[in-house]
């Protein structure tokens, strides 16, 4: 039977597998990527970045009181890079270059292992960081019509 390891269990074993030259894998845990990576089914390689990062990239960085997080980079800046979850429709705060822990290389759904830079899901990541605002749009309306039900 396979037990849940926390993040930051193995974090000593991961950091020093990166720091190394090699990728680590871990199942991810979350719904901030949906529907890319989905919640305990898809697992993801990183490795420490060997290029400058670039948008559409998704890393993996730690914020303190918050913990580990996976999400796509939407705008690369002089001084870091701005971050947001596939399912989200809010950019984060500004994290330096330096927060960066790994970026992902490849991850797996259904047993197969595949890239994030292949044809798809490099078309894919253009898409869906770029008609966010229309996911925007589409959930403030189902609010705006879910709350007048309610009354």
């Amino acid at each position: 039977m396979n037990k849940p390891i926390s993040l930051d269990d193995i974090f000593p074993i991961i950091s020093e597998q990166l720091v190394s030259g090699g990728t680590a894998s871990f199942t991810i845990h979350g719904t901030s990527m949906l529907p890319f990576l989905k919640d305990r089914k898809d697992k993801v390689w990183i490795t420490k970045p060997n290029r400058k990062l670039k948008k559409y990239d998704i890393i993996f960085y730690r914020l303190d009181g918050v913990g580990f997080i996976l999400h796509r980079i939407v705008k690369v800046t002089r001084d870091g890079v701005i971050c947001r979850g596939d399912n989200h429709t809010d950019n984060e705060p500004l994290l330096k270059f330096d927060d960066v822990i790994a970026i992902v290389t490849d991850y797996e759904r259904n047993g197969k292992k595949r890239s994030v830079d292949s044809v798809f899901q490099i078309l894919y990541s253009r898409f869906w960081v770029n008609t966010m605002i229309f996911r925007k749009v589409k959930r403030k309306i189902e609010s705006m019509f879910k709350n007048r039900k309610g009354k």
